[in-house]
């Protein structure tokens, strides 16, 4: 996949180094990557299924309570004050999870936005049950990466990914048989500019 930066040179767009982190730190924040759309999609389509899968329970335990509705006997009605209970626990489970979906997207979005190198382990290091109790969810989880980002001792979990390494051969004592189309421009200009001097 190409990165902006290569779109727009295809297009005679050429962005100056010093606006190119701003730049790219705008679209981060305005537009997601076909990845990330595909993502949510799959997550809103989980979250359906979870819906509907809820919906036929909670319609069956309601078809239970209608069917007792007016019969008048003690063990039916701890049956009805059962399935009632049964429904509420429900309930709060599907909010447990979709607020435990949430958490988990707020936080890969921060890890994200702060350039992390490795979520696992960066979500290892951070107190995700104080974090997830919190009223601000959002500004305590980003001063929390920030705290990270900063500290010695996690700071090399944050920041561009490592460069490729790009052509051919051994790196390692190999000086080529001139095979490489520029081999020899390398030569002749390296030393042309040492006898310059």
């Amino acid at each position: 996949m190409k990165n902006i930066f290569e779109i727009m040179k295809e297009y005679g767009i050429d962005m100056p180094e010093d606006k190119k982190k701003d730049f790219e730190k705008s679209v981060l924040e305005n537009y997601k990557t076909v990845a990330d759309y595909n993502k949510q999609v799959e997550n809103l389509n989980k979250a359906n299924d979870t819906i509907k899968s809820n919906d036929t329970a909670m319609k069956k335990l309601q078809d239970k309570l209608d069917a007792f509705k007016d019969v008048d006997v003690t063990e039916l009605k701890n049956t009805i004050a059962g399935l009632e209970k049964d429904k509420t626990r429900i309930e709060d489970e599907y909010k447990d999870k979709m607020a435990k979906r949430d958490f988990d997207d707020l936080i890969k979005d921060a890890i994200t936005s702060a350039h992390g190198k490795n979520a696992k382990a960066i979500t290892a290091l951070l107190d995700v049950d104080t974090l997830m109790q919190s009223k601000n969810q959002k500004e305590d989880v980003a001063a929390a990466i920030k705290k990270l980002t900063e500290a010695e001792d996690s700071k090399m979990l944050f920041g561009e990914p490592e460069p490729q390494a790009r052509g051919g051969g051994n790196p390692i004592g190999d000086i080529g048989d001139g095979s490489h189309p520029n081999t020899t421009d390398s030569i002749s200009s390296a030393l042309k500019e040492f006898y310059k001097k």
